[in-house]
């Protein structure tokens, strides 16, 4: 049988081979008209190529291209990293992220997306897609790496800043808002990274096992929303290896989940020098590898690449050509390949309508959505005695201290970081603002960021540089103390060592804290850190994570009250990293991670288990005050049927203010173990003083349902339920039962 397939191979590959060269292509060829549909264009074009053309477009052609078919007038994808804006295509983070960088990329420094998961606003995230999608065609390119929807499973991972938190449902919603923002730009995203990459330990040779439920109901959602609500045209595989198989080539995660059970008609393109065989990856529903050609081959080689190791171009053109022939990869999966990316060519534009470069970047738009991202994040955590906003007719004088004040600290590190034009850091921003209310603001260093200025860490340079901050603090009416990581201490490719703050940071609020009680704590940094040491006698805390170019400018205008605080967070912030539910199974043993936490991850562990965090998922405080009032709910519902719940919700303090309404449902009948709660809806409203409003959702099936691993399909258990509404996951102002009927 092999033999007779691999004769047969032969004989077609060379009448193809000859007849797709020997006819020209003509002018009105179906596929090159843009009237009829994609699919129509895809099926035409598949038609009129040749094996070796199929087969080439399987692998990339350099660091950031796919293969283009110039005979048929395929073009290349040209591609781009994200999510939080364009970063250069030249080459490897550790390349395009080092000074020397021979090809600089200047764009829009967007802020983080955990600091956008803290906006609970879909719409804004939305228009922050479609502003990163237009600098994408401006630049010359056609697709973004991103969104990255990796749950935030355990706080120190090393890329927990670019995704939306901890909840499946809010990062469904905002992962899909992303996406429908840069395809209305004719660019592709891609979804990422498919499936359970939780941590960067071990990445490429990291084992997860996790059970169906866990799967379905924890990691799963976010990729199934921007399939079947977003009708995402790209996701990208991990590098890990799901329950012993690496997702590159794990036929059940990509064909029968992805493919067929959700549905998904793009392409899966591996993450670069994700994949690990040929016939294994192309059968399991790997269409694109990346990257491809000689100066990825050069750098996939190079031993201080994160890809070392992997011998890489598994998907180029002879090796599956040869796959073919040995019969070990079909025609119909080729074929099933190359449909995909050539329908996603034809879906975004980009055949009919090339992005030349050359077109604006970092516009005035872009700058303001920036600004009101990185606004709308920051959490207000503590405001005791009303220390903030800064009273402008009382304050004369600021301190303005911390490694991470005088310097912008726009993102993490790795793929995602963007190198803006410029970037405002704290204490410019503050400077800023405060010179327009005459304050008068001085900076101390204070500590010098662990890993940045070893030069000057000795012991009597850190001696000075902490007196200069007590100094400084003790002299002003307020001191602001900016702390927090930058992007070598937390990165893409390893993990955060400890949720402690870098060496010296503690001391430092404690220091200042002493010689002024007026001192307001500001975090940029995107993982939790350890409070313990300071939190009680901090009057007033702010989490600004990383706030992109214009986090500086975000920050000021909270401290002096020009933007009341509307963050909210989107991870629990744990006392100290041993009460993470995953903690007990991190980083795993012997190149094995188990998820023994099943479904309870954040807050669905701390609120069911009774574990205390230092702040709950869902918080944030704000410069006034809201009242929930009013709670109805459709009283019985079949699963065809959706649930209404409605809600007053007013304004009760003296300034304008946005708050986050948010609907939890209680299980307390399942026949199955569950959380407490669950999120399930909520919507950001924004009041005047002493206005109010009527909240309305819906709930449909879905949020009552769980996975069943018995029947391997969602289900709702007929019985009461509790709709509860509140401004956190702890703090529940309404509740009215809900019974699904049989």
């Amino acid at each position: 049988m092999r033999t007779r397939l691999a004769v047969a191979f032969s004989v077609l590959c060379l009448a193809t081979f000859c007849n797709g060269y020997s006819q020209s292509v003509p002018s009105n060829a179906p596929y090159k008209n843009p009237k009829l549909s994609a699919d129509a264009r895809a099926d035409d074009l598949l038609k009129r190529m040749t094996l070796e053309e199929k087969a080439t477009m399987l692998a990339g052609s350099g660091w950031m291209e796919s293969a283009p078919i110039e005979r048929l007038g395929i073009p290349a994808i040209h591609m781009a990293d994200g999510p939080l804006g364009v970063r250069s295509w030249m080459g490897s983070s550790a390349i395009t992220n080092a000074s020397s960088n021979p090809v600089k990329i200047e764009s829009t420094a967007f802020p983080s997306g955990v600091a956008m998961a803290a906006t609970w606003d879909p719409a804004l995230v939305e228009r922050e897609g479609k502003e990163i999608g237009e600098e994408v065609k401006a630049l010359g390119r056609d697709m973004i790496l991103g969104p990255t929807v990796n749950i935030n499973r355990q706080p120190l991972w090393g890329r927990n800043f670019e995704g939306y938190g901890e909840d499946p449902y809010l990062t469904s919603q905002l992962g899909v808002a992303y996406i429908f923002g840069v395809q209305s730009e004719g660019v592709i995203p891609s979804v990422k990274h498919f499936i359970a990459n939780n941590q960067e330990f071990e990445r490429h040779r990291i084992n997860v096992v996790m059970d169906e439920r866990t799967l379905h109901e924890i990691y799963l959602p976010a990729f199934k929303a921007a399939v079947q609500q977003a009708n995402v045209w790209t996701v990208m595989s991990a590098y890990n290896k799901l329950n012993g198989t690496y997702c590159a080539e794990n036929e059940e995660l990509l064909n029968t989940i992805l493919k067929r059970e959700l549905g998904f008609k793009g392409f899966v393109i591996s993450d670069w020098g994700s994949t690990y065989s040929t016939a294994p990856t192309v059968n399991a529903g790997m269409d694109l590898e990346m990257p491809g050609g000689e100066p990825a081959r050069k750098m996939i080689a190079s031993p201080r690449s994160l890809l070392a190791g992997n011998s890489g171009t598994w998907l180029e053109r002879d090796k599956v050509l040869a796959a073919m022939k040995a019969g070990q990869i079909s025609e119909a999966t080729l074929d099933d390949n190359v449909r995909r990316i050539l329908r996603v060519i034809f879906l975004s534009g980009i055949f009919d309508h090339p992005h030349p470069a050359g077109g604006p970047v970092d516009t005035p738009e872009q700058q303001a959505v920036a600004l009101q991202g990185a606004t709308e994040g920051i959490v207000l955590l503590k405001n005791e005695h009303a220390l903030l906003p800064i009273e402008q007719d009382k304050v004369h004088s600021l301190a303005v201290i911390g490694p991470n004040a005088a310097t912008a600290r726009t993102g993490g590190g790795g793929s995602s970081m963007v190198r803006p034009k410029f970037a405002i850091s704290p204490l410019d921003g503050i400077k800023t603002r405060a010179a327009k209310a005459g304050i008068t603001v001085t900076y101390a260093l204070g500590v010098g960021m662990e890993g940045e200025d070893s030069a000057s860490d000795t012991p009597e340079a850190r001696e000075a540089a902490l007196q200069e901050a007590v100094d400084v603090a003790s002299k002003a009416d307020v001191a602001v103390v900016v702390v927090g990581r930058y992007w070598k201490n937390e990165s893409e490719g390893f993990d955060v060592k400890t949720m402690d703050l870098p060496a010296g940071q503690d001391a430092l609020i404690e220091a200042v804290e002493k010689a002024n009680p007026r001192t307001v704590v500001v975090l940029n940094t995107g993982d939790p850190v350890t409070m313990t040491q300071w939190l009680d006698t901090t009057p007033a805390l702010l989490d600004m994570w990383y706030g992109g170019e214009e986090g500086g400018a975000a920050l000021a205008s909270i401290l002096f009250g020009d933007a009341n605080p509307s963050g909210k967070l989107p991870v629990t912030l744990p006392r100290r990293f041993e009460d993470s539910p995953a903690a007990a199974n991190y980083p795993g043993k012997d190149l094995t991670v188990h998820y023994a936490e099943g479904i309870y991850v954040g807050y669905r562990y701390y609120d069911t288990k009774k574990v205390e965090p230092a702040f709950p998922f869902g918080y944030g405080l704000r410069y006034t005050s809201f009242a929930y009032s009013g709670l109805k709910v459709t009283p019985r519902f079949s699963v065809d049927q959706s649930v209404a719940v409605s809600l007053r919700v007013r304004n009760t303090g003296k300034r304008a203010g946005a708050e986050v309404v948010q609907v939890y449902v209680h299980d307390g009948h399942s026949k199955i173990d569950r959380p407490v709660h669950e999120l399930k809806g909520f919507e950001k409203v924004d009041l005047m003083a002493g206005e109010s409003k009527t909240v309305t959702l819906k709930l449909d099936r879905a949020a009552f349902s769980y996975w069943n691993p018995a029947t391997k399909r969602w289900q709702a258990d007929p019985g009461t339920f509790e709709v509860q509404v509140g401004a956190s996951s702890r703090d529940i102002r309404l509740r009215a039962p809900v019974v699904l009927e049989r």
